[in-house]
């Protein structure tokens, strides 16, 4: 018998987790969350991405990411300091980071940590059931609605609304819509740097990342040569430079990352000795980037093979580094003291049990996202905010950083980015009406994509497709009837910022001094009523004068009796909610 549930997700990634934690936040949604594997938490666990691709730094830990992953954030800084004895510095620090104690730098963790941290979290959760080792093998689809899914184990689910959390859209090869993946043609796109034909064929390379710890100078850990180590280092084209990395654990003249800080996620001054006496990272740069092949590859046994020559080539660079690789003080070659750190991931050579994906399937959406959207080269000079979605979800900002392809003609491509939202209409499938993508598989382009793949991002996808799938449920209506409706818009909306999910950038707008004023903020940001003041900044306590009663009349298209007196700029945030009906909690 079918079992029956409010919301199916298929796929514990990162974004799956705060797509299901949302939703089963509502005491009155049921939700299955099912995974392939036996791990959750994606590319912050058993895919090993152990520093987490933040940006804007200065905005993290309060206005440019979601309450619930700061949350999670916080969280796992607390098991550390219960589990862990830290030192006098690792205490003093302001935001604690397990893995690299310097200001402003990104957060970063063990992945077993994390996992155990996010296991929590879902066992917490009443309303929420985990299934895993179990994967997706069909979908029943029938007058423009999933009707329900079948996996590996012969279970059927049925449900009202379907979330695909899967890294690599997995469940849009059974739905029998169109979808993309690899390079668009610039004739569809009209984005300045997309090819002149399409290749579906240019996806970004997967990376399977192996933890290592820094041992004492003395022991040594070389793990035998790896069978074909001289094509594999020829083909992966071995080295100690990438980007901004040029030494081994120091960075270099010239250089602003060392390659063992660049995912460090233990940093043992941190602590006050013990199991945590030493530092441990993971390797995950171009050097291992594997450029054998690349996934999807539509079959099991292919996916399989990818992953099993990914692992070899992250191996091999490993003995590289162990046996080859120039000595930062100039003397010799090889650290044989770099030891692999197996329960990083429980596997018996300390690599992750996932391969790293950047690039998934991608739905054809309601909104795509080009560009043009989020590329600073596209705006005029001084321009701080991408394109403005009237239907965001969320923001994010990181740049566009798409990995080279395997093959010729598929070199790395980079852009600066202006800070840039999430707009719901990218979630929503234009075939299906209660299906929503929640991963890296929503409706991006293949050069977008290496902006709205990373950490933060990813779970504000998540949260807020878990927040539309709770609400269809308890309205009785479906994704596309929210979205398409301004009244049901923004009561969606409304609810997002209730939860303290930003959806406009504002630098000064802090959700824990006042949530009214917060939600009343984003708001008018998102509608195009405030567009702040030249930069990043909202001035909440800034006087609004009659003049710019009338500019915000103008922009409203209608004229408000506004009160006599002076008001705030956040004052009037919440009055122009409050006559326009646009609930703000």
């Amino acid at each position: 018998m079918a079992q029956q549930f409010d919301v199916v997700i298929v796929g514990a990634s990162f974004g799956g987790l705060a797509a299901a934690l949302a939703a089963a936040s509502d005491s009155k949604v049921s939700v299955v969350l099912i995974e392939a594997s036996t791990w959750i938490g994606g590319q912050a666990t058993a895919q090993g991405v152990t520093r987490w691709d933040e940006a804007g730094m200065e905005f993290m830990e309060s206005t440019g990411s979601t309450r619930s992953y700061r949350a999670l954030r916080d969280v796992i800084r607390t098991w550390y300091r219960t589990n862990a004895p830290l030192s006098a510095f690792g205490t003093s620090q302001r935001f604690f980071n397990p893995g690299f104690a310097r200001p402003n730098y990104p957060f970063a963790a063990d992945p077993s940590v994390v996992q155990i941290v996010l296991r929590d979290l879902v066992a917490r959760s009443p309303k929420l059931t985990l299934r895993t080792g179990e994967s997706i093998v069909s979908a029943a689809v029938a007058n423009g609605s999933v009707q329900s899914i079948t996996t590996s184990t012969g279970q059927t689910y049925t449900a009202r609304v379907f979330l695909d959390a899967t890294d690599l859209g997995d469940v849009l090869p059974h739905l029998g819509i169109a979808w993309n993946i690899g390079a668009e043609a610039h004739a569809d796109t009209q984005e300045p740097d997309a090819p002149a034909q399409p290749h579906p064929e240019w996806i970004q390379p997967v990376t399977v990342p192996i933890a290592i710890e820094h041992r004492p100078s003395g022991e040594n850990h070389t793990i035998a040569k790896p069978a074909n180590f001289d094509d594999i280092a020829r083909k992966q084209n071995f080295r100690l430079v990438d980007g901004d990395i040029n030494g081994v654990f120091r960075p270099l003249p010239g250089g602003a990352e060392s390659l063992f800080g660049y995912r460090q996620y233990v940093d043992a001054r941190n602590f006050g000795g013990g199991d945590y006496a030493t530092d441990r990272t993971t390797l995950n740069v171009g050097s291992n980037d594997y450029m054998d092949a690349t996934l999807p590859t539509g079959s099991a046994q292919g996916d399989a093979d990818v992953y099993a020559g990914a692992r070899d080539a992250s191996l091999a660079y490993l003995y590289w580094l162990q046996t080859r690789v120039s000595r930062d003080d100039g003397n010799g070659t090889g650290y044989p003291n770099l030891m692999p750190r197996k329960d990083a991931f429980g596997t018996n050579d300390g690599c992750a049990p996932q391969a790293y994906i950047r690039e998934s399937r991608r739905i054809v959406s309601e909104v795509r996202i080009v560009q043009q959207d989020i590329d600073k080269s596209a705006f005029p000079p001084g321009s701080t905010r991408g394109t403005r979605f009237a239907d965001s979800c969320g923001i994010g900002w990181y740049g566009i950083d798409i990995h080279a392809a395997q093959g010729p003609g598929t070199p790395w491509l980079g852009f600066e980015t202006l800070r840039f939202q999430i707009p719901l209409g990218a979630l929503l499938s234009k075939e299906l009406d209660n299906f929503v993508a929640s991963c890296k598989n929503i409706g991006t382009t293949h050069l977008t994509s290496g902006a709205y793949r990373v950490h933060p991002v990813e779970w504000a996808i998540g949260e807020a497709a878990g927040v539309l799938a709770a609400m269809s449920v308890t309205q009785n209506v479906t994704p596309r009837v929210l979205w398409n409706r301004d009244d049901r818009l923004a009561s969606y909306q409304s609810r997002l910022l209730a939860r303290g999910v930003p959806i406009f950038w504002w630098s000064d707008v802090l959700f824990e001094d006042d949530p009214r004023a917060f939600a009343a903020a984003h708001v008018c940001g998102a509608r195009g009523i405030f567009f702040g003041a030249g930069d990043l900044r909202f001035v909440p306590s800034g006087i609004v004068s009659g003049d710019v009663e009338q500019t915000l009349n103008v922009r409203l298209g209608r004229d408000l009796t506004w009160p006599s007196g002076s008001m705030t700029r956040a004052q009037a945030a919440v009055f122009i909610c409050e006559q326009m009906g646009w609930p703000i909690g």
